[in-house]
């Protein structure tokens, strides 16, 4: 028996060069079912193990369990959207995802063991082993227009919890599953959402046209995270980054640096977020740009809720994307600052963030006992005068 949730809720689409980004502020799941996967011990693949009923949260824990989705997937979240690569073999997710999407009952619960399976493989077939867990696979609804998602999460096993099975029905424990996913200390490990696009072609032979795969992983933000994720994006998940990265990072740069100046803050506070804008993309070994972070880092509550609606109305992702300054470098090779009488200083953002301390002070007072405003520089560094 499949709980259906019946609270709804509204969805904002925010139309973005032919995607939309989903706030999921409305979201519906209508079936969770849950596999178990298990670390490679030995050369010899053991197959998950599989559940033969749906999970039936009762309501309060379904719309928990949407939160926590949301919470992974949504619009503010660090999840990344990527493209579909592999969608011509019946082995492939996406490929899948479309054909079970909309399955009955009975024959999800098959094609879901198959993506457990998919998954259980991929990790088998790295040389290092990754830890096993539960994966939970849900099917759902989202925006008024009702659109389909299908989503997978893959949790690892809390350390004092025991996986529980009914050896008739072959239900994973509820209570067991209640704790490890809708808990706020516990974490979605790896996820991912297909979800399907307001419009598109019916005839066209590319999933993407269809779908927008999003993809969210705990190591995606650390500098190493494109590769070690990469056996659960590209070989479980088929997907890969979208080749618009280096664009969307000078969008997002251009953007920033047109709301830093426009604010009414003395000259001396934007100049010190113009240097935290470039120390973010050049000198922070985050793999990500997480829009949503860098306001709550640097602005106040009004001024990122400002920000946000800024990047909205520019057109720039308020979610997570993979930073690629390839078409920004010139800008962050150097930083440099102007006074108003002309004089100009400029050096690497890193040396400036730490050698270089900007202070605005007053000035001696003028005729009429005015004091002028006057910015005093202090550079870590002996003064070397070139001939």
């Amino acid at each position: 028996m499949v709980h259906h949730n019946k609270a709804l809720f509204n969805i904002q689409f925010i139309k973005i060069e032919s995607f939309e980004f989903m706030s999921l502020t409305n979201l519906s799941v209508d079936r969770v079912i849950i596999h178990q996967i298990f670390q490679k011990t030995s050369d010899k693949f053991t197959m998950p193990v599989k559940s033969l009923e749906y999970t039936n949260f009762a309501p309060d824990a379904m719309s928990d369990f949407e939160a926590r989705v949301i919470q992974s997937l949504g619009a503010d979240s660090k999840a990344v959207k990527m493209k579909i690569l592999d969608q011509n073999n019946i082995q492939d997710l996406p490929y899948l995802i479309n054909s079970s999407v909309d399955e009955s009952n009975i024959d999800f619960i098959e094609s879901s063991y198959q993506i457990a399976e998919k998954l259980a493989r991929a990790q088998f077939d790295k040389s290092s082993a990754i830890s096993g867990g539960i994966v939970v696979i849900f099917t759902g609804k989202q925006g008024n227009a009702k659109k389909r998602l299908l989503g997978i999460i893959k949790a690892e096993l809390h350390s004092g919890y025991e996986k529980h099975q009914d050896p008739i029905t072959g239900q994973i424990s509820l209570k067991h599953i209640q704790e490890l996913l809708l808990t706020p200390n516990s974490k979605l490990f790896k996820t991912v959402g297909f979800y399907e696009n307001s419009s598109y072609d019916p005839a066209s032979p590319d999933l993407n046209d269809k779908w927008t795969p999003l993809i969210f992983d705990s190591q995606i933000s650390k500098a190493d995270g494109k590769a070690s994720a990469e056996y659960f994006y590209r070989k479980f998940a088929g997907c890969g980054y979208l080749e618009s990265d280096a664009k969307t990072t000078k969008q997002f740069y251009d953007a920033t640096r047109k709301f830093i100046l426009k604010l009414d803050k003395p000259s001396e506070e934007k100049y010190e977020l113009l240097n935290a804008l470039t120390t973010y993309l050049k000198v922070d070994k985050s793999s990500a740009v997480d829009p949503i972070d860098f306001a709550e880092k640097y602005f106040d509550i009004d001024t990122s809720d400002d920000f946000r609606n800024h990047l909205i109305e520019n057109k720039v992702p308020t979610s997570s994307f993979i930073k690629d300054i390839e078409f920004v470098q010139s800008q962050l090779k150097l930083h440099k600052v102007t006074f108003s009488n002309s004089v100009k200083l400029e050096a690497d953002p890193e040396i400036f963030r730490s050698d270089v301390i900007v202070t605005p002070i007053k000035g001696e007072k003028d005729e009429n006992g005015n004091e002028p405003d006057w910015t005093q520089i202090i550079v870590k560094s002996q003064l070397i005068l070139k001939k």
